[in-house]
C-alpha cells in the first residue's frame, strides 16, 4: 500500500472532522470569518491531534524522506555517469520556471530538486520562460493539442448539469501535448508532435552557452497572440 492510500485509510476516522475544518479559512481579512474558523479549529483539534500524532504518521514521512533521497541519489549518480573524464566538471543548467498548480496534478518539486542539484553539481539557473513552446530549430511557436469539444452525456448532464463553454474548451485541451504545425508543398497541413521535454532541454542548454539570450525566448520580445495561445 503507496503512502497515499495509507493516509486515506488512516484519515477516514477524522474524515468529518477535515471537512469541517475545510470549510472555514484563516486567509480572510474580516475579523467574524477568522473567529469562526478558530472555533471550528478548537472544536475539532483534539480528535485531530489524536489522530495524527500516531507514530504511523511519523514512520510514513520518513519512508517517504528516505524514498526520495533514494530516487535523488539514483538519477544524479546516472547523471555523474555522463562524464567521459573524471576531470572533467560537470554543470548542469536547470530551468528555474514556476508552473500554476492544476487540479488533480502533483507539480515538480522544483525548488527541491534545485538544491539537490547544486548539492552535488555547478548549477546555473536559467529562466524557463516560453523554452518549451518554441521549437529549438526552427525558432516558431508550437501549437497547443486539443479534442474535439463536446458535451457531457444525457445522464451526466440530469446528474451533475450541462458544461458550460469554458468548461468544454478546458476539457478538449490535451496537457504538455504539443505539436509543430506546417503547410505542405501541395496546401496541406502537417503536423509533427514535438516532446516538450526534450524541446525545453535544448532551449535552456542553448540560453546557458550562448553570450545572450535568442530573441525568441525572451521577455521583452513576447506578444501574446491567438495564433501563439491557440490550440489545434
Amino acid at each position: 500500500m503507496n503512502a497515499k492510500k495509507k493516509s486515506g485509510t488512516w484519515s477516514a476516522g477524522v474524515k468529518e472532522h477535515l471537512e469541517a475544518i475545510s470549510q472555514v479559512t484563516s486567509r480572510e481579512a474580516d475579523f467574524k470569518a477568522f473567529r469562526k474558523f478558530m472555533e471550528v479549529r478548537v472544536a475539532h483539534w483534539d480528535a485531530l491531534w489524536e489522530g495524527h500524532t500516531k507514530p504511523r504518521w511519523a514512520r510514513l514521512r520518513m519512508n517517504l524522506y528516505c524514498g526520495k533521497q533514494r530516487a535523488f541519489a539514483n538519477f544524479f549518480n546516472q547523471l555523474s555517469a555522463v562524464k567521459e573524464d573524471e576531470r572533467q566538471r560537470l554543470v548542469v543548467a536547470y530551468g528555474a520556471g514556476r508552473w500554476k498548480t492544476q487540479k488533480e496534478c502533483v507539480p515538480a518539486p522544483s525548488t527541491r530538486t534545485y538544491r539537490e542539484c547544486a548539492q552535488r553539481f555547478v548549477t546555473i539557473p536559467i529562466d524557463g520562460f516560453r523554452t518549451s513552446y518554441t521549437h529549438h530549430e526552427l525558432g516558431c511557436v508550437l501549437k497547443r493539442v486539443g479534442m474535439e469539444k463536446c458535451q457531457r452525456s444525457p445522464e451526466d448532464i440530469e446528474k451533475y448539469g450541462p458544461l458550460t463553454e469554458e468548461q468544454m474548451e478546458t476539457r478538449a485541451k490535451v496537457r504538455g501535448l504539443l505539436a509543430l504545425v506546417s503547410t505542405t508543398s501541395d496546401g496541406k497541413k502537417r503536423m509533427e508532435f514535438v516532446n516538450r521535454d526534450f524541446n525545453a532541454a535544448i532551449n535552456i542548454r542553448r540560453c546557458a552557452v550562448l553570450e545572450s539570450r535568442p530573441p525568441a525566448l525572451t521577455r521583452e520580445n513576447f506578444v501574446r497572440t491567438t495564433s501563439q495561445s491557440g490550440t489545434i
